[in-house]
């Protein structure tokens, strides 16, 4: 296979020197954020130990390996600050799918809590799934097949697992809310008590609606925050005052904005997700 970002032919939503992110098809967009494929690029000098600093997020994904043996990894929800290598140029390429808040769960049926801020082996999760995917994977020539073949098994998946359609609905609209859902907000629209909603948001998302609320916002705050004040920010989001909009940002980012501000570069968030 021709690892370079010309080798994939189809549509796509942005395309850079070194990545591509591509739209699911219309049966997938509540369940996969995106594809994204990552490709080796020698013409960035990546200076010896550095590192990238993954911004906590509620989605989880799968990450493909094309290394000798394929790979696929399982990545949980995260919940703090994830640090890697700054390793581009270590494999030809990567293929992630991004999903969606409730996407593992959907794809996978397992109770998401249980992958919570985790990296395991699909192979360890479900062995059938792994073995169908990388037998078919020899077959394939360009990576217009392979997101062709990804979409077509997630959709075939989804369909094995039943869900709670109310609670996903809800999912849905925290996540792309712009202002705070509460908890009490929820529980009166569909009369379910708090321990009850909590359970289902463990099972689907992997946390509480209290800490997914929580990181949702900050992670659209930081898409943000090198076009607005940080004071601005602090009212947009309803915060408090600047001294809880600072506490909360240090919880999930694991520093201050303005060392975030003076350091972006070292930091990661995925921006189609949110």
């Amino acid at each position: 296979m021709n690892f370079n970002v010309e080798s994939y032919t189809g549509e796509y939503i942005q395309k850079t020197n070194n990545h591509l992110y591509i739209a699911p098809s219309h049966e997938l967009e509540d369940i996969v954020a995106h594809y994204t494929i990552t490709f080796s690029n020698h013409d960035i000098e990546i200076p010896e130990g550095s590192v990238l600093n993954l911004i906590p997020d509620v989605s989880g994904c799968f990450v493909f390996k094309f290394f000798n043996q394929l790979s696929i990894k399982v990545w949980g929800p995260t919940t703090k600050v994830v640090t890697l290598p700054n390793d581009l140029n270590t494999f030809p390429c990567r293929f992630f799918v991004e999903f969606l808040p409730g996407g593992l769960h959907r794809v996978l049926g397992n109770a998401v809590n249980e992958m919570l801020d985790l990296k395991i082996e699909l192979s360890d999760i479900n062995l059938s799934l792994y073995q169908e995917i990388e037998n078919s994977m020899k077959e394939f020539h360009t990576f217009d097949e392979i997101v062709e073949y990804i979409d077509r098994i997630l959709c075939r998946e989804i369909k094995k697992h039943r869900i709670n359609e109310t609670i996903y609905k809800w999912i849905q609209e925290v996540h792309l809310s712009t202002c705070e859902i509460s908890m009490k907000e929820i529980t009166e629209n569909i009369h379910m008590s708090e321990r009850q909603l909590n359970r289902y948001f463990h099972k689907y998302v992997g946390m509480s609606i209290k800490k997914f609320t929580k990181i949702v916002n900050m992670n659209r705050v930081i898409q943000e925050m090198s076009d607005k004040k940080l004071i601005d920010l602090t009212y947009d989001y309803e915060y408090f005052d600047q001294s809880h909009f600072n506490h909360v940002f240090k919880e999930i980012c694991e520093t201050t904005p303005s060392h975030y501000l003076k350091n972006m570069s070292d930091f990661y968030n995925e921006l189609y997700k949110f």
